[in-house]
């Protein structure tokens, strides 16, 4: 699913510099969908994520008056998001990133090959999708991670995803590259829901899953279609399409945070003059 570019005109973010409640608010809510999805994406734990979005917030509102109008506010703002997100992971560093062929072993591991795919677990499925897409690409590093993320679920451009980023549009386009290829190869051979002969489907996955605590009924899961819709419509583009099709197609992780009411309480008015640079 495609998450839209915040669309915040120049006098909207005039205003919030200046300490316009309202103003802050609408930038604040413009933004926060797109940072926790970068967020999500870099980040395995939800929890952290979504701190991650928060400090991020903090950090693009407390520094308004810096904005220059030199390129769009959504670059400037998610270079200042990205930058936080990134550190974040740092900081997390115990949570290493583990390599495809281990992912793979993981997921072999425990494979019930008798298993019927049921109505009735539609919904444990999406979860297990949802679980597994996100550690499929954390099997990335961090450069070709966010170029992905960057590319593929907020769909920049090569020039302004750079930008984010500080490096040359040709630069980020080999990382996006390469990060498709790696996902679409692993994908390809792995992954029922793309490929109908690899080993891996989730019904296969269900009850290795639940005894891991991965899935559990009641637990968040978006609405959105489902794994027999989208094996559908993957069947129905081309090889280098479908890795796009896996992550665009899947339904939006909502935070369970009000940001705003949250920064109003970190912020006191959801303004504070403008910081230095750090």
């Amino acid at each position: 699913m495609k998450r839209p570019a915040p669309d915040i005109d120049i006098e909207t973010v005039t205003l919030a510099a200046g300490g316009d409640a309202a103003a802050v608010e609408a930038v604040v809510r413009s933004l926060q969908g797109p940072v926790h999805a970068i967020a999500r994406r870099m980040l395995l734990d939800r929890d952290d994520a979504e701190d991650a979005t928060q400090e991020s917030l903090v950090r693009i509102v407390t520094r308004l008056a810096q904005f220059r109008g030199e390129s769009k506010f959504s670059t400037w703002a998610y270079r200042i998001a990205v930058r936080r997100i990134l550190d974040f992971r740092e900081q997390r560093a115990a949570a290493a990133r583990q390599s495809f062929t281990a992912f793979a072993d993981d997921l072999a591991d425990g494979l019930d090959v008798a298993a019927v795919e049921r109505v009735e677990d539609a919904v444990l499925h999406q979860q297990l999708k949802l679980a597994c897409s996100q550690a499929m690409l954390h099997c990335l590093d961090g450069d070709h991670r966010i170029a992905f993320v960057l590319g593929e679920l907020l769909e920049l451009p090569a020039d302004e995803a750079g930008e984010i980023l500080g490096v040359e549009p040709a630069t980020y386009r080999k990382r996006l590259s390469r990060a498709r290829a790696a996902l679409t190869e692993f994908l390809a051979r792995t992954c029922g829901v793309v490929s109908p002969q690899a080993p891996c489907a989730c019904h296969r996955r269900l009850d290795r899953a639940r005894a891991l605590g991965r899935v559990a009924p009641g637990r968040d899961a978006p609405a959105g279609e489902s794994l027999v819709q989208l094996r559908s419509h993957i069947a129905s583009v081309s090889e280098a399409r479908k890795v796009t099709a896996f992550y665009r197609r899947e339904p939006e992780v909502r935070s369970r945070r009000d940001f705003v009411a949250d920064l109003r309480r970190i912020l006191g008015t959801l303004h504070q003059p403008p910081r230095d640079n750090q």
